[in-house]
Parts: C-alpha cells; structure tokens; sequence
C-alpha cells in the first residue's frame, strides 16, 4: 500500500536528526514492502514564506499536505507529531478518493499538558494514536470511531549500526545526551548526571545541560561509539508540578534515546519507575536501578566486570534489534490501525484502548 508519512525532516539542518522516530518508520514500512512518501510540515511551511518562518507559512503546509494526498493517493497517513497540520486539515485528507486511515505517533511524555492536548485533539479524526507510554492512561484518547494503542520507541539496524558490546577499549565509561537546559534543577536528567560527573573513577561524556552543548547529527554517534555504557534518564515531573508525575503517565515511557543507546550496544542503565523491565530483562538485557546513587554504583561496578558489561549489552543489543526493530513496530502499527488480526506475538503490550 502508499504510506505517506509527515513528519519534521529538519531540511534547515540538513541531516542532523537523522535517526529521528519518523525516519525509523518510513524505513520500516519501506522495508515492509510499502510504497512510503515522506512530507515535512516544517520545511514545506518555511519554504513557503518569504519570512521563512513555519508559524507564517502554516496555511502553505496545510494546502501542500492535502495536494500530497490528492497526487499520492495513500492508504495510510502516519503523523509523527507535525503540529502544522490541523485537525481539521485531516479530516479533509480522509475524506479524500483513497479512503486514507490516519494514525497520529507520539513519542513525548504525557505528564506534559501540551502533549495531552495535542494528542486529544487529533483523537477527534485520526484513526489510531501510538505512543511512548503504555497502559490505562492511553484510554483518554480513544472513542468508539479510533483506538489508542502503545509502541516501543523503535530501533533501526541502518541507523544504530555500533557495536559497543563488541569493544573493550572504549576511553569513556557513562554517556548521556538530553535536551535539559530549561528544565528545573531537580530533574532527573541533571540531578543524577551531576552525581556521575563528581563521582571519582569514571570518566563521563554528558551533552545538554549545565552549560554543556547538546550534540546532533553524526558527531553524536561518534561520541556514542566512545562509551561502554549509557544512562536512560528520563524527565519524571511537568514543567511546573513540584511532585513526581503519575506512575501511570510513567508505565514503559521512555525518550526515542533507549533505542540509541541499547542498539547500539552500550551497556544501558535507567530507573525502574518506567517499569521497562517488562521489555528488557532485568540484569540480562538491561540495569534497573532505584536511586541515583545506586546507578553510580553500579555504573562502577560494572566499569570493574567488563566481561559482564559486554555481555549484558549484548543481550540488550540483541533484543532490541530483534524485537523493537523498525519492521516490527510499523507492522504493529499497520495491524491495528486496519484492525488486522496481529500476525505475530509483539514484545510490548498490544492492548488496543
């Protein structure tokens, strides 16, 4: 079938998110034997202006998303976020020769209102919502015309081709990257990577925060490729809330950064509030770990049994590209969203809400 994707191809940076979630799909329906087209809400809007601004330019995006549709002709619209496109922009695509099902991805967290909104919004037209976090909380989103469904964030073996777990000389023990500056102190991703960095005996490789640029494209795959082992920290509060956000809003929630990192063979450690032990086998696959101070331990100990990081990350390595695979996770999301019987047992809860 014609899968027309949309999504943010970042042409204004011409390649520097090169492993984002919505190249990872068109790869994985590509690869599944679809015929994929991509559309950039952003860049077409930008090009669209003499301003070159997307804001101005959202009218120009709109008209160019449903000529896409008209020439295209798809079975499937797969939106990765691409806010551009207004809910009611959709439901004229629908209404287009083809018949088109449409599915809105969302990989951000939903103890953030803006994400909540967003995704409620859409619910109004789109077909199917897949999104980061697993469980009840997705139920919100579904009415009796769509369903609300989980995915794994997926991992690309064209895209996450290091192995990590294969290397013993690699000159930096713990790596994290996020996108931290205007979040508040407390948060997980400073709190617990301030405590590595004072921690003596491991030499750390951290991006994005405190004053420390982040790092895009391929140079943050050649700063991936120095690291045994990786830290998966993930934001737990609202930009306001002062408490921890619901376990519910938290259940297998985890940035697009896990795929990055187990498949790329680094030895991964991450928090056990997310519950991804359901996904990754606990101290096979991957660490979990409760506290800050007891990733640092373990960080350390495993920097002693290197033997055993390699084999965990191997284990890791090896589930993710086998499981969480780009092909896997788009032949989930075409399954549900036809409503087809699954035609294979998925590794992630495939409750359709």
């Amino acid at each position: 079938m014609r899968v027309l994707i949309v999504g943010n191809a970042a042409e204004r940076e011409p390649g520097r998110r090169f492993y984002s979630v919505e190249r990872k799909l068109a790869n994985g329906f590509t690869r599944n034997g679809h015929n994929v087209w991509f559309f950039s809400d952003r860049d077409v809007a930008r090009a669209g202006t003499l301003l070159r601004s997307s804001r101005a330019g959202r009218g120009v995006a709109n008209a160019r998303f449903l000529d896409a549709v008209r020439n295209f002709e798809p079975q499937a619209i797969v939106l990765s976020h691409a806010s551009l496109i207004t809910t009611e922009t959709l439901a004229e695509a629908k209404r287009a020769s083809s018949r088109p099902r449409v599915a809105q991805v969302c990989v951000d967290p939903l103890f953030r209102k803006i994400n909540v909104e967003f995704l409620s919004d859409r619910a109004r037209v789109v077909d199917a919502s897949f999104i980061t976090t697993a469980g009840h909380a997705l139920k919100r989103f579904s009415t009796e015309n769509n369903v609300s469904a989980f995915i794994p964030n997926p991992v690309d073996p064209s895209i996450e081709d290091l192995r990590n777990h294969q290397c013993s000389d690699l000159d930096v023990d713990v790596f994290f990257a996020a996108n931290a500056g205007g979040d508040r102190q407390d948060d997980a991703r400073r709190a617990t990577p301030r405590l590595f960095a004072a921690t003596p005996g491991l030499v750390c490789a951290f991006h994005g925060f405190d004053g420390a640029s982040g790092v895009y494209g391929a140079a943050y795959f050649h700063r991936l490729a120095r690291a045994r082992m990786g830290l998966n920290i993930n934001s737990d509060r609202s930009e306001t809330a002062l408490a921890p956000a619901p376990a519910e809003e938290l259940y297998l929630y985890s940035s697009d950064r896990i795929g990055q990192l187990v498949g790329c063979g680094l030895l991964t450690l991450s928090y056990r509030v997310n519950k991804l032990m359901e996904l990754f086998d606990e101290d096979k696959e991957m660490i979990f770990v409760d506290s800050a101070a007891a990733m640092r331990d373990a960080a350390l100990a495993l920097k002693r049994d290197d033997a055993r990081r390699r084999r965990v990350a191997e284990a890791g390595h090896a589930k993710a590209h086998r499981a969480f695979n780009e092909r896997v996770v788009a032949r989930f999301i075409e399954e549900a969203l036809f409503r087809k019987t699954f035609s294979q047992g998925y590794a992630w809860p495939t409750t359709l809400w």
